[in-house]
């Protein structure tokens, strides 16, 4: 698998992948502008307002934030992935920022960076966020834990509860179903397992 870049020492592969890290681990600042001199680094806090085009406001389903006055701080995330959409750069990295969006916006963000051959680099301390990308690293103290495929990693439940993360709900309720006999395998989204249900 090529090489994406490196941080902290550790080789980022060139797939999409979904960081998670303890809530009580932040990488630094020094982290941050290093990725910047690479990738669109998007965080919370971060203000940095491009022009969006009209055709970006009605795919998203965003027209009435051109005109609202009093923005949240989510409408204003929303306008700062919306005004880095246009960048060159080929990676684009969320610093615990996807959580904050809604289901629609979400998934429209990453199927538009997808269709545009953009990598997705996602930190996020949510496990249900593991599921949005095909790959997993995850880090404890400063350490590379075990990275793999979503559905290796997610497969390793000891090690996951034993670091404080419960399974992503999908998971759980798959589990649970398989356990009655009411479906003969592990569902990572709830179109699929909805589907096998309904069979």
């Amino acid at each position: 698998m090529a090489v994406l870049f490196k941080l902290d020492n550790k080789t980022i592969n060139d797939i999409d992948t979904t960081i998670i890290y303890p809530s009580s681990f932040n990488y630094n600042n020094d982290a941050i502008y290093y990725l910047n001199n690479n990738c669109v680094v998007i965080t919370t806090d971060r203000r940095d307002y491009f022009d969006i085009s009209l055709e970006l406001y009605e795919l998203f389903n965003v027209e009435y934030l051109r005109t609202k006055k009093d923005l949240t701080k989510f409408d204003e995330l929303k306008l700062n992935i919306l005004g880095s959409l246009n960048s060159d750069k080929k990676v684009y990295v969320f610093f615990n920022v996807l959580t904050y969006l809604d289901k629609e916006f979400k998934e429209k963000l990453i199927r538009y960076l997808k269709l545009a051959n953009k990598r997705i680099i996602n930190y996020t301390t949510d496990i249900e966020e593991t599921l949005l990308l095909e790959y997993i690293i995850v880090i404890h103290d400063n350490l590379v834990i075990m990275e793999g495929t979503k559905e290796q990693v997610l497969n390793e439940e000891k090690i996951l509860k034993k670091l404080g993360f419960n399974l992503p709900f999908i998971i759980e309720l798959s589990k649970g179903l398989k356990l009655y006999g009411l479906i003969d395998k592990i569902y990572f989204n709830n179109e699929e397992l909805v589907s096998a249900l309904w069979k």
